[in-house]
């Protein structure tokens, strides 16, 4: 008993340190950051060797990568988790893509950012652009939709499946009309837990679809674009103390999306729950 006490402490203390550690790093990049925050900030062009200006252009250039992502990785990830759940059960082909979606979940990625690079960018031509950006996330996204639209599904009762059967309803019916609106808020907590994850990533966007600078609105997803993670990257590691400024109001800013759509998605999943 005594024994018990001493270990549940050991990883008692250790869980507040390691939370007081995240919560100090928040805390550092947030509070350097938001003296920056201003109007002019958030609304104008990067100027003068990236010292002066603001971060429109990585801002719209997010937005516009994070709604194509979406576009393209929602349906196809509600779809394979459906099929897993309902349709593939205990099937050799739900097994392999199980397997298959489980291995991506932990790919790095700048795994996926070579193999965009490869297939859209190089291989069908789509080069630097914002489609090969999106492309190259919604593959990233797949796997986190897929896998908790399937888990979602998976633990809903069987008997409102087989009240709904019992009742002559048909099994596509059972699903789209009464299992998926059952599951909603474990669905939009997985789409946001996607863009949590892809709203931050650099390797992959420095790679297909970002650039350096721009200084136009993009009249067309074969153009790349600016995002905030490349932004930071690159006034990071290009500029001196001059540009520090931005990085660190960038951060501060990417930083507080991410953590505002991780409470979010934490309050739907709380809801889900509840």
């Amino acid at each position: 008993m005594k024994k018990d006490l001493i270990i549940s402490s050991i990883f008692r203390i250790i869980s507040y340190t390691i939370f007081l550690i995240i919560i100090g790093i928040f805390a550092t990049i947030i509070i350097e950051g938001v003296q920056y925050f201003s109007i002019d900030f958030f609304t104008k062009y990067p100027s003068n060797g990236m010292t002066e200006g603001g971060i429109w252009p990585a801002i719209l250039g997010s937005l516009i990568m994070i709604s194509l992502t979406l576009l393209f990785a929602l349906p196809i990830g509600i779809l394979t988790g459906i099929f897993l759940a309902e349709f593939g059960r205990n099937t050799r082909l739900a097994r392999i893509l199980d397997t298959a979606i489980t291995s991506l979940s932990g790919v790095p990625s700048i795994v996926y950012g070579l193999f965009g690079l490869s297939l859209f960018s190089v291989t069908l031509g789509f080069k630097t652009s914002i489609l090969s950006g999106s492309l190259t996330l919604a593959v990233m996204t797949l796997p986190i939709i897929a896998s908790s639209v399937k888990e979602a599904l998976s633990s809903l009762p069987g008997t409102l499946r087989e009240s709904a059967l019992a009742l002559g309803a048909k099994k596509t019916e059972v699903i789209y009309k009464i299992l998926v609106p059952a599951s909603k808020n474990r669905i939009i907590t997985a789409v946001l837990i996607g863009m949590g994850r892809v709203i931050g990533e650099t390797a992959p966007v420095l790679l297909t679809g970002a650039v350096f600078y721009s200084t136009y609105f993009p009249s067309n997803i074969m153009q790349p674009v600016m995002t905030l993670p490349t932004h930071i990257y690159y006034i990071t590691i290009a500029y001196g103390r001059d540009a520090q400024w931005m990085a660190k109001g960038s951060s501060a800013f990417l930083l507080l999306i991410i953590i505002a759509i991780y409470s979010i998605a934490f309050a739907f999943r709380r809801k889900s729950n509840g």
